[in-house]
């Protein structure tokens, strides 16, 4: 027989079947990627060493769908981290199911690397300390993971308060939208004093 045009597997197909996997099921087991792909478990070794491997296709998906220059470090430092920190999270909440696995795997890939390069680059000419640029790094990012799952939360977060038994609590919600405004309002708020808190960590 004739070989098929082109494969049925290559290391870019297995990347997005894993993500849109991970999205629908929130778990990642080989079985289920080699039935979502049509082939067998065995097939999947021939492109990839084990789980580890697949969730880095699975980064690099999405950063592939994130683009390379989805933001633009040439500006004064809070603006660069804020389009980051947003261009971030866009790409993350495409795919909320994928973010449990993808934020606790080791991050071993160069395109990541480069990623962070850029960040770090940003902050050190901005005069922050070598010592502090990876804990101001890793809080955006812990940041930035949880308002990409809030994206796809219930609307209504708080419910089934009593005025009588949380008077001042329910002043709050009845302030708070109840729709997807109130995870934007979140990031936006939450982002912001993020941003001026590093700030005023610069040193003097």
């Amino acid at each position: 027989m004739p070989r098929p045009r082109t494969p049925l597997l290559d290391r870019r197909r297995i990347g997005a079947a894993a993500l849109r996997l991970a999205d629908d099921q929130g778990v990642l087991t080989i079985p289920a990627l080699a039935r979502e792909l049509g082939v067998a478990p065995s097939a999947l070794y021939h492109h990839v060493s084990g789980r580890d491997e697949i969730i880095s296709l699975m980064r690099e998906a999405l950063a592939l769908e994130a683009g390379p220059e989805a933001w633009d470090s040439s500006q004064p430092w809070e603006q660069a981290l804020d389009e980051w920190a947003r261009s971030y999270r866009s790409a993350f909440a495409a795919h909320p199911g994928a973010v449990p696995l993808l934020a606790t795997a080791p991050l071993a890939e160069p395109f990541m690397h480069a990623m962070y390069e850029k960040v770090a680059e940003l902050l050190l000419t901005a005069g922050f300390t070598a010592s502090q640029v990876m804990p101001l790094i890793t809080a955006m990012e812990s940041f930035i993971l949880g308002s990409a799952l809030d994206l796809v939360a219930p609307p209504v977060m708080v419910s089934d308060v009593t005025r009588e038994t949380a008077p001042h609590l329910t002043v709050v919600l009845d302030d708070t939208p109840a729709d997807h405004r109130r995870a934007e309002l979140a990031f936006d708020v939450g982002l912001r004093a993020l941003i001026t808190g590093f700030r005023a960590l610069l040193p003097r």
